[in-house]
């Protein structure tokens, strides 16, 4: 039988990189950001449900994006928590599924193929998340700013979402983690924390996230099928 699946979308976030606007609801090229997240999960064979967790003033206006545009496997939209880790874990009690796919709203350029194949390497390892291998050179200094060494890039990663669990290990996980006081900074750095091995799977440069002003600009560009 194949797994259930939940994609669980943290969308509760302050946005203060934004400069004051409202990250999620943004309008690019004439749809909210969400809503692009939101189209490939309900676009994946894979997933059964999607869970939002979202700000209170942000709860009906994405509840009435979900209706315009037909999504048929969004089963709720809760309150966020105060951290990412309390917003998802609040989430992960609310779903009985086997594999949970906890992918940022504010990545509007996930494709469905990506998404399918985190899903399917979670469901034969256990954790599996997209990731970039780094080609910049990296550098590493001390508190006065001057370099102190370098990093073999050959061994580095940037990591996307969704980023995909067995549900009771990434639930375990990040419970431990708000227990111990673990600040971590993806639901991946939980499960690591265990420790428990992460399998990386090969990402798409295009699945950027918007943090800032100038991701938009990209966001928009990717989203309209043009070149850069």
């Amino acid at each position: 039988m194949k797994p259930t699946v939940t994609a669980v979308v943290p969308a509760a976030g302050s946005a203060t990189r934004m400069r004051g606007g409202d990250k999620i609801l943004t309008p690019v090229n004439g749809l909210p950001l969400i809503g692009y997240s939101l189209s490939a999960l309900e676009a994946s064979p894979l997933i059964d449900e999607i869970i939002i967790a979202a700000r209170d003033s942000d709860i009906l206006p994405i509840a009435g994006l979900c209706k315009a545009m037909g999504f048929q496997k969004v089963s709720g939209i809760l309150r966020g928590g105060s951290s990412r880790p309390h917003t998802v874990l609040k989430v992960l009690v609310e779903t009985r599924a086997d594999i949970v796919a906890i992918h940022d709203g504010a990545r509007p350029c996930l494709s469905v193929s990506l998404c399918d194949a985190v899903i399917r390497k979670a469901i034969e390892t256990g954790a599996a998340v997209p990731g970039l291998p780094i080609t910049d050179t990296v550098k590493v200094t001390g508190a006065s700013r001057i370099i102190t060494g370098g990093a073999d890039r050959g061994t580095l990663f940037t990591v996307q979402t969704p980023q995909c669990f067995e549900t009771a290990l990434i639930r375990g996980a990040l419970a431990k983690a708000l227990r111990d006081g673990n600040p971590v900074t993806d639901d991946s750095a939980a499960a690591e924390a265990l420790p428990y091995p992460v399998h990386i799977v090969p990402g798409e440069a295009r699945n950027i996230k918007v943090t800032t002003p100038d991701d938009l600009v990209f966001a928009e560009v990717f989203l309209r099928g043009d070149t850069v």
